[in-house]
């Protein structure tokens, strides 16, 4: 790839960011649900995935339970998988994330309009209110989408698993379904910006693990529990 392309494709990610969340702010008044921001979300991660010329496989979208909500738990390899999952599932979720993405101009402003849900990991207090208020969002009827490892890897490799998503899980009485992303950590390393086109990316639903019984005490057990699905889900790229 030349340093002219790769230079367009970042020009194309500003503009693009520019175009949809604007739009979203100022059409978010006539859809408070954040149903509309979230819309454009979407469409945002396909125009992305397309100017940086990466096709996405989606296997086992028949595991997310259409009947309920539940709390998506992912890997995160890098920056991309954001754009994604975005671009990729084709239902309504809610994003939670660390608060400092949500004080990022345009994209920050368009999670908060969309009803995304920020998580301040420095204050536990403040945190749990977090996860509260999610907890309560997804039996409103949104599943939750969470990346269980805290911060993306910087080797590829799966990280251990936080328990605080498996928590919000037990509180909703909701299923925890596996979603293994392949791929993404080949596509924009972290610390840059070049995107490197034609990787072969696949996300892979899992089936769904059920919380029924489970207390808050049985968190970690669950953590690893679902681990070990994301985990099978990133071997089937090789098989």
């Amino acid at each position: 790839m030349t340093a002219a392309y790769s230079i367009l494709q970042i020009i194309s990610v500003l503009v693009f960011t520019l175009l949809f969340g604007l739009s979203a702010m100022l059409l978010s008044p006539f859809n408070p649900s954040g149903r509309l921001v979230h819309w454009f979300a979407r469409w945002w991660a396909r125009t992305l995935l397309w100017v940086g010329r990466v096709p996405v496989r989606l296997e086992g979208l028949d595991n997310i339970p259409g009947e309920q909500p539940c709390v998506l738990v992912s890997n995160h390899a890098s920056a991309a998988d954001i754009p994604i999952l975005f671009g990729s599932l084709p239902i309504q979720f809610r994003i939670i994330a660390k608060d400092s993405l949500f004080h990022i101009p345009v994209l920050g402003w368009c999670m908060r309009l969309a009803g995304y849900i920020s998580i301040n990991r420095t204050n536990p207090k403040k945190a749990m209110r977090s996860l509260k208020k999610a907890a309560r969002q997804i039996r409103d009827g949104f599943p939750a989408v969470v990346f269980p490892e805290g911060t993306r890897t910087r080797t590829g490799e799966l990280q251990p698993f936080k328990a605080g998503a498996f928590l919000l899980a037990i509180e909703s009485g909701v299923p925890v379904v596996p979603v293994g992303i392949s791929g993404s950590f080949d596509i924009l390393v972290r610390g840059s910006m070049k995107i490197r086109p034609d990787a072969r990316v696949a996300v892979r639903i899992g089936r769904p693990i059920a919380t029924e019984g489970y207390t808050t005490k049985d968190r970690r057990g669950l953590a690893e529990q679902a681990r070990e699905a994301v985990e099978e889900c990133l071997r089937q790229e090789g098989r």
